[in-house]
């Protein structure tokens, strides 16, 4: 998902999109250790995704801060 797409979320939306993909790399890291998922390159795809969230829910937390 792009940036643009994330920032029209709320950020209650975020937060369960981020806890979802925690979610999905945990179950991918262990399905690479147990051998069954040989693919390595999910795993950076999935840790762009959660930090791509993690700088949206950041920058929405600046902006109210500063609407203050």
């Amino acid at each position: 998902m792009k940036a643009d797409e994330l920032r029209q979320k709320t950020t209650d939306e975020l937060k369960k999109t981020l806890e979802k993909q925690r979610g999905d790399m945990e179950k991918l890291m262990l399905d690479i250790v147990q051998k069954k998922e040989k693919n390595f390159r999910k795993a950076k795809v999935l840790r762009a995704e959660i930090a791509r969230i993690n700088s949206v829910i950041s920058e929405k937390r600046i902006i109210s801060e500063e609407a203050k």
